[in-house]
């Protein structure tokens, strides 16, 4: 996902439900019959939700979004527990279930309710006035438009049939299988065979131009576009199938049965629905300015949708990632030095972000989960990314990236999995760099003073504030055009370092080739 701002981070957003699992239930697969119409903004959903009741001394409880006074919610007409009528209650935006069958094995639910969305599903119409309905669950909105789990560690396989009026296309997450046109109506039926957290699980209905835009492995890359002006957008998107194959490339196999990549009206500048990419409408312009966001969304295949992180304070391991190897991507396509300037640009975020917000990246003290889309997670776990990668090397770093995810892919992982699975490939303790790079606050601020005479120089490197311990890169540049690269290990508040060379000195660097997560003080 990439944020249009970090300007959410002090957004009054909230939700009080969905911050943490519900226990008592694991979900294996909903089956969503959703109801559309051009008439008004009420949706019919017809759903069955097969789960395990994991703790049967407790009450199966759901989330679903409930009436309000305002007239938006869901109102449930009917509901069966294993196909008999069943005592529930609807409040609090919770469905409480009694359940005769207290025993830890599989269980249907089947619900029926109708209501017009607060949240999660959202009906309105695009810039060019078309009416469409484009879900967008992240972090816990999905709630709002079915019934679920609401929290990215209990995955389920899904599968849609979406009615809507004949005019309307409908993409979903998975498979398209099959296509049933009535008089007044289309009928779209999608299944994702891959479990999936619900953040990610969405449909969108609108008229769309919908191309092939190639074939990565088997799996087929579609462009879903608004109809007007639809060759800028496709233009844009026709950048998905080498980028997805850049990745697949680069990490294991994509894991789902497509990639819609699809124009839509998300609130975020993109969304990484899992096989079902959603980008805002204004991104797509027929000028591929965008490339870096496809590239960070398809990213997020891998590293948030399959490989997830366990609870929503490790989110740095769905953005960190998705950051830096976009910047691994730059590297590859574009070179060195574009690598280099967009780590400039990361670096300079996260230094005037910290000044005003100053949390670890692994940061449990938010309020708002919308208050976690900030450069720490991104910028700053993409710079941890690239600093590991100075640490152990190239090689194992790429390994590293790899054998993580080939552990946690369709699971969920947190922090400390990850470093445990970088020490076991790297043979290396590495509980240092991850307690200072991630779970303590701020970064190096460093007041260096140096003295150039001739052959010999002098340099003292002062940490202002905190402590870190850290390599920094010193390239030497003499006057007959020669260079020397140095690295000063820093273990220290005050580090001393001296040297006579064999020629005069005409200047120095600090961090020239951007390895060093750091801010100058005068």
């Amino acid at each position: 996902m990439k944020p249009h701002h970090f300007l959410f981070s002090i957004l009054a957003i909230t939700w009080v439900n969905g911050f943490s699992q519900i226990p008592q239930i694991d979900v294996l697969h909903y089956r969503i019959e959703l109801h559309v119409s051009d008439v008004s903004d009420e949706i019919q959903v017809q759903e069955e939700i097969e789960f395990k009741h994991i703790k049967t001394d407790q009450q199966i409880v759901f989330n679903l979004s409930c009436r309000d006074v305002s007239g938006k919610g869901m109102n449930i007409t009917s509901l069966k527990m294993n196909g008999e009528n069943t005592v529930f209650r609807h409040q609090n935006d919770s469905l409480y279930i009694e359940s005769k069958k207290l025993k830890a094995d599989t269980q249907k639910v089947k619900l029926s309710f109708e209501g017009i969305p607060k949240d999660g599903l959202i009906i309105g119409k695009n810039k060019y006035g078309s009416r469409t309905f484009f879900g967008d669950n992240w972090p816990t909105r999905a709630q709002n438009w079915f019934a679920c789990n609401d929290h990215l560690s209990d995955k389920a396989t899904v599968e849609y049939i979406i009615e809507a009026p004949k005019k309307y296309e409908a993409v979903a997450n998975g498979a398209l299988i099959s296509v049933q046109k009535k008089r007044k109506s289309k009928i779209h039926h999608y299944r994702s065979s891959v479990a999936l957290p619900t953040k990610i699980m969405v449909v969108g209905i609108a008229e769309m131009c919908i191309k092939e835009a190639g074939n990565v492995d088997g799996k087929t890359v579609r462009s879903c576009v608004y109809p007007k002006r639809k060759k800028e957008a496709l233009y844009d998107l026709k950048l998905g199938p080498s980028i997805l194959a850049f990745y697949s490339d680069y990490i294991a196999p994509y894991e789902y049965e497509k990639l819609d990549n699809v124009q839509s009206t998300t609130r975020f500048g993109g969304m990484e629905n899992a096989g079902c990419i959603f980008y805002d409408e204004n991104a797509l312009n027929g000028t591929r300015s965008a490339e870096a966001l496809i590239a960070h969304e398809i990213v997020h295949q891998w590293f948030g949708n399959s490989a997830t992180e366990k609870d929503w304070y490790h989110l740095w391991l769905s953005e960190g990632f998705a950051t830096y190897l976009t910047n691994i991507y730059i590297e590859q396509t574009k070179g060195q030095l574009a690598f280099q300037e967009q780590l400039k640009k990361d670096r300079n975020r996260i230094v005037s972000f910290e000044k005003h917000y100053r949390q670890p990246v692994v940061d449990s003290s938010y309020s708002s989960l919308m208050d976690l889309l900030n450069p720490n997670s991104y910028q700053k776990g993409g710079w941890v990314l690239h600093m590991l990668r100075v640490e152990i090397g190239d090689e194992l770093f790429h390994k590293a990236i790899r054998t993580y995810y080939q552990k946690y892919r369709l699971s969920n992982a947190d922090t400390k999995d990850f470093q445990d699975v970088v020490e076991q490939v790297s043979g290396t303790k590495l509980n240092w760099f991850f307690k200072q790079w991630l779970h303590k606050a701020g970064h190096p601020k460093l007041n260096i003073e140096s003295e150039i005479h001739e052959n010999h120089l002098d340099l003292i490197v002062n940490q202002v504030e905190g402590f870190f311990i850290f390599d920094l890169p010193i390239q030497v540049h003499f006057k007959d055009g020669g260079i020397a690269k140095e690295k000063l290990k820093v273990t220290d508040q005050q580090t001393r370092y001296s040297n006579t060379y064999n020629k005069s000195i005409q200047s120095i660097d600090i961090d020239p080739e951007v390895k060093l997560l750091f801010e100058f003080i005068e």
